[in-house]
């Protein structure tokens, strides 16, 4: 087993990286998530919020991760990365989404108004061991303050299922992964308003 994957990650990263010997690299292909264009889920109108968003330190350049199952040593696509780093991509779309409910704003304008605390742990394509398949991991830590107060937290960790086995698949996976991330967002925002939380 250990020899087998130790073979997949090293056809994967020699044929990932591509060969440029003897001739000029072209420059990356780059990639953002896309249009915006999947229905939200249908909820509750809600007051406006505060997002903030950090991001592990491996997040926060433009570089295409990937990893083979559970492996401890990711790595990054040669000839492809992201327009900006997933940290602000997945910033944006999460806004961009949550703003069909209620206005989403970067700063709270005082502190009655609830604030919405994200982490970003992991967002990247994974491979199983055979090579034959792989999908989008996306791991967010969410953290609801009203003031200084914590009114809930909830870890959402979503996979999808990439249509091809190459970075284009990866970015498809890491997209549909995204905007469920997303839409779970939306929905814990409402239980919680349900509940009798913040925001109302």
């Amino acid at each position: 087993m250990k020899m087998r994957r130790a073979l997949l990650i090293l056809t994967l990263t020699t044929v990932l990286a591509g060969c440029g010997i003897g001739r000029v690299a072209s420059p990356p292909s780059v990639f953002d998530l896309g249009l915006d264009a999947k229905p939200v889920p249908a909820l509750p109108a809600r007051a406006p919020i505060a997002l903030s968003l950090q991001a592990a330190p491996a997040l926060s350049d433009t570089s295409m991760i990937w990893r083979v199952g559970d492996s401890a040593a990711p790595k990054a696509y040669a000839t492809f990365r992201w327009a900006s780093s997933p940290s602000e991509l997945v910033r944006q779309r999460i806004t961009d989404r949550l703003s069909r409910q209620g206005p989403v704003l970067a700063d709270r304008v005082n502190l009655q108004m609830p604030q919405l605390q994200l982490s970003l742990m992991q967002f990247e394509q994974v491979y199983a061991e055979d090579g034959q398949s792989s999908e989008g991991r996306v791991l967010l830590q969410a953290v609801l303050l009203n003031g200084r107060n914590v009114v809930d937290q909830k870890r959402i960790q979503v996979q999808a299922p990439a249509p091809t086995q190459d970075a284009a698949g990866g970015v498809a996976a890491l997209r549909q992964a995204t905007d469920e991330a997303a839409d779970q967002l939306a929905q814990w925002l409402a239980d919680v308003t349900r509940q009798g939380g913040n925001p109302r």
